[in-house]
């Protein structure tokens, strides 16, 4: 078992740009951990990070960070900001949601194909996109979603879709089969009380197959405190 931000390091690098991973994971804290995680990679690798805000989840992650001690604006990180009141972050578009899957993919689709040819090559994190598929009622809306999503297979970007697992699996149509399916690597995500085991479960990386990478929660965090201390 790997065990140090290294390890990690090393792990995210051999993501090929134009992936989709798929991050799985139950209730916890995980989303702000792994957040935490890219955007500090980001930043020690000089590489952009645009984060899609799906329903104000990135202000959730914000504030769960400051009950950890954690000050983190997410001022030089380029937001895709999709419904939702609240705004953290360098908002660089916005898409008005709507409950028809078929406009919203359109908004979303094209807001974000102009945001990419612009910035290139990136670290894209998506949140709460599982959120999206409450209002899919119908096999015809479901493959719609599916379809926008991998039709960004190949685009300049590694794409990190951070799902819940328990709320993905209690929509009337589960996306997760199909997310697996999209993804050229998967991770789940097992927190412990006091750290985060990753399992690679699908990559095209044959030594990453079946790999754990368990890290403190301390690492992460001292981490992103090292980094945005020493710009």
């Amino acid at each position: 078992m790997m065990s140090s931000m290294d390890d990690l390091f090393r792990a995210i690098e051999s993501i090929k740009s134009g992936e989709t991973v798929l991050i799985e994971y139950p209730p916890s804290y995980t989303p702000e951990f792994v957040t935490l995680f890219l955007v500090t990679y980001g930043r020690k690798k000089g590489i952009p990070v645009i984060i899609d805000d799906n329903f104000d989840a990135l202000h959730v992650i914000h504030k769960h960070l400051m009950l950890w001690g954690v000050k983190e604006d997410f001022e030089d990180v380029s937001v895709i900001k999709s419904d939702g009141n609240v705004e953290i972050g360098n908002i660089i578009a916005k898409i008005r949601f709507s409950t028809e899957p078929v406009v919203y993919v359109r908004r979303y689709e094209e807001a974000g194909k102009k945001v990419l040819s612009q910035v290139g090559e990136s670290i894209n994190i998506v949140l709460g996109i599982e959120k999206i598929f409450a209002f899919v009622h119908s096999i015809r809306e479901f493959y719609v979603l599916i379809t926008h999503i991998q039709h960004f297979l190949g685009s300049p970007r590694k794409a990190f879709y951070l799902v819940n697992k328990e709320t993905a699996e209690s929509m009337e149509f589960n996306p997760l089969p199909e997310l697996e399916r999209i993804a050229s690597t998967v991770v789940e995500v097992i927190p412990t009380a006091t750290s985060g085991k990753l399992i690679f479960k699908k990559t095209p990386v044959v030594s990453l197959i079946g790999t754990e990478i368990e890290i403190p929660t301390e690492v992460v965090f001292n981490a992103a405190y090292y980094k945005r201390n020493s710009v």
